[in-house]
């Protein structure tokens, strides 16, 4: 009598691939979302630094810092051809619906400083350790101890 070899997983050979694979999405799953706060934090920073050199444009041609809206229209005529900041703040949104997606930026200007400070919003706002970080017009960079890594 001849017997047939089986073919196929047993049930304890499935059991042992899946808690294989939840101890993998366990570990991986918190360092892929580490990883995309980590690039989500590097728009932001590419849009403070973007405008502080803004900013020092803006202080070369007036002699004083500008709001936001003076730095997308520095001459004032209702047109943004002349913008110093170009699509710096819509690369922060990018679904397009007129609101930045992970980090809202305001420009806090006066006639001698200035600081720029971007905050985490939506998915983002998990990022605890760079919830709020800031440039000011020295160079000067607040905010977490990793956030311009």
């Amino acid at each position: 009598m001849m017997h047939k070899r089986q073919r196929g997983l047993t049930l304890v050979e499935l059991m042992i691939v899946v808690a294989v694979m939840a101890i993998i999405a366990t570990v991986a799953y918190p360092l892929y979302t580490a990883q995309v706060q980590k690039s989500r934090r590097a728009d932001a920073k590419v849009a403070l630094e973007s405008l502080a050199l803004a900013e020092e444009r803006f202080y070369t041609i007036f002699g004083r810092y500008g709001s936001v809206a003076q730095l997308d229209d520095p001459d004032g005529n209702g047109n943004n051809n002349d913008s110093l900041i170009g699509s710096t703040l819509t690369n922060l949104d990018r679904d397009n619906d007129g609101n930045p997606d992970n980090y809202a930026v305001a420009v806090v200007a006066t006639t001698t400083a200035f600081t720029v400070t971007a905050t985490a919003q939506g998915a983002q706002s998990d990022d605890t350790g760079c919830a709020s970080f800031t440039i000011d017009q020295i160079g000067n960079k607040g905010g977490g101890a990793n956030c311009w890594r």
